[in-house]
């Protein structure tokens, strides 16, 4: 039986979704009185009949920093997808995604050894390849160097991994995937898939710079195959970074805005006018309470080019990226067909 943490996020509820139409047995973890809401309405942008394929999936309600608990909700399993993590830029939140990220991890690497799971699947990021220098393309043996620049959740990440490898040197088989920014459909409010809702609703800044991107459902069948029996023996015990093109935000934006047929923008957001958005968005959460729409840590990176190379799958195993113009054309239905985007 296959083990799934993070299944109501974008990556873990597609990778839900393959595996049940698959007719692999499947046991997701979820938070204690969470929904799988958001879970069920991704799979309806993929079949009309999405509770049939939710009804296959084993739920269960747990904690990953519950070390004790976990053990008993791993009894039966092989595998392992850790898709789980608290994905935030926000420094008040900094204790927290990194005991989060790293101690869970670190919590299920242990489970693995002990119970003899065969096969483990990390979901990582490209925030713990590290920062490539200008116009270098980061590849998987690029160095962590610590420094101030890192945010929280590249830290969590980078130590997260670390967690794996030492239950590597313990005998523990794995493999690390480290996507870039991750196109595709989910809680247009949040994360990579509010891309197309705020571009929706009139966005008119864009930034100088840019990173990879790569399509969610790329993710999703890359870590299936590097888990797949015929391939596990000469990809295990490395990482991959998946990442299908680099481009400007200001080239992604422009494709959203082409397909979702309104405006691009058309402001550069410069250094001066991100710390000031930055700064008023803090003072916005002090009074407020909400999380803030922009951070110190994605104001620095707005303005960075920060480049990947995602070609080792694609030399390793027979795998071809979707190319992001096409990702975020199919995406771009998706988002147009929701009635629910104006939610």
């Amino acid at each position: 039986m296959i083990f799934v943490t993070g299944g109501t996020g974008m990556v873990g509820a597609h990778l839900l979704y393959d595996l049940t139409q698959k007719g692999e047995r499947v046991r997701a973890l979820k938070r204690i009185g969470s929904s799988v809401k958001k879970t069920e309405k991704i799979f309806s942008f993929y079949t009309p009949s999405p509770e049939k394929l939710l009804n296959k999936i084993e739920w269960v309600e747990g904690d990953i920093l519950d070390k004790e608990g976990l053990s008993e909700l791993l009894v039966g399993i092989t595998q392992i997808y850790h898709c789980a993590a608290i994905v935030s830029f926000d420094a008040s939140k900094r204790d927290e995604i990194i005991q989060v990220n790293g101690e869970g991890t670190a919590n299920l690497v242990d489970l693995a050894l002990t119970l003899g799971i065969s096969k483990f699947c990390h979901v990582s990021s490209i925030a713990a390849i590290g920062l490539p220098p200008d116009g270098v393309e980061a590849n998987e043996e690029h160095p962590w160097r610590t420094s101030k620049e890192h945010s929280a959740y590249a830290e969590s990440k980078y130590n997260a991994e670390m967690e794996v490898w030492r239950g590597v040197l313990e005998g523990l088989d794995a493999v690390i995937v480290n996507p870039s920014v991750i196109i595709g459909p989910g809680d247009w409010k949040t994360g990579s898939s509010k891309l197309f809702s705020t571009i929706w609703k009139g966005l008119k800044f864009y930034t100088s710079g840019g990173t990879g991107f790569v399509d969610v459902k790329d993710v999703v069948t890359a870590m299936q195959l590097l888990m797949a029996e015929e391939n596990w023996e000469s990809v295990k015990n490395q990482r991959y970074i998946l990442n299908a093109e680099n481009l400007l935000y200001r080239e992604c934006f422009n494709l959203v805005a082409d397909n979702l047929k309104v405006s691009r923008p058309t402001i550069r957001a410069n250094k001066t006018l991100l710390t000031i958005g930055y700064r008023i968005s803090a003072i916005k959460k002090f009074f407020t309470g909400t999380p803030p729409a922009l951070t110190r840590e994605i104001a620095k990176s707005a303005s960075k080019v920060s480049l990947y190379d995602g070609t080792k799958i694609s030399k390793a195993l027979n795998f071809t990226y979707l190319s992001i113009a096409d990702s975020i054309q199919q995406n771009s239905k998706i988002f147009l067909a929701d009635d629910h985007r104006k939610d």
